[in-house]
């Protein structure tokens, strides 16, 4: 009898080590999709920065980083339990952000669609002058009479 409870007791330990007490992670995938949010044909969301910044931790331990695969998945580090900031960054995109809560145990999943951004039309300095369009920054101040 005492060698059957043994078993079993051993049994349960195995179970709950492995599988039943997952890390606290943030997973999912990238994709790419153009200005309208259909999906870019053969773009692939390899290296994507993605970014997991932990809202109630020290400022020098809250910030994760990692880049998505070249099928544009992504798996963090194993995280403190706590609520994230997830930011999905690639030049030329729009930047994704989302939130997730992180329990003790399990993953989260968070995916991300990165919006291309469009490329406006470049004018010339005559032509902005012309439309009296004026430089970025510039102000223009009339002087008192």
């Amino acid at each position: 009898m005492r060698q059957r409870l043994l078993g079993a007791g051993g049994l349960l330990a195995i179970l709950v080590g492995t599988g039943g007490c997952a890390a606290p992670r943030i997973l999912g995938r990238a994709t790419l999709v153009d200005e309208n949010g259909a999906p870019i044909p053969g773009a692939v969301a390899s290296g994507v920065t993605m970014n997991f910044i932990n809202l109630g931790g020290k400022i020098e331990d809250s910030i994760a980083t990692v880049q998505t695969d070249a099928q544009g998945n992504y798996r963090s580090a194993e995280l403190p339990p706590g609520k994230y900031t997830v930011e999905a960054v690639l030049p030329g995109y729009v930047i994704g952000s989302t939130t997730v809560v992180l329990q003790k145990h399990g993953a989260k999943k968070a995916p991300f669609a990165l919006k291309k951004i469009r490329e406006a039309k470049g004018r010339s300095v005559k032509e902005s002058q012309e439309e009296n369009i004026p430089n970025p920054g510039e102000v223009k101040i009339k002087p008192p009479l």
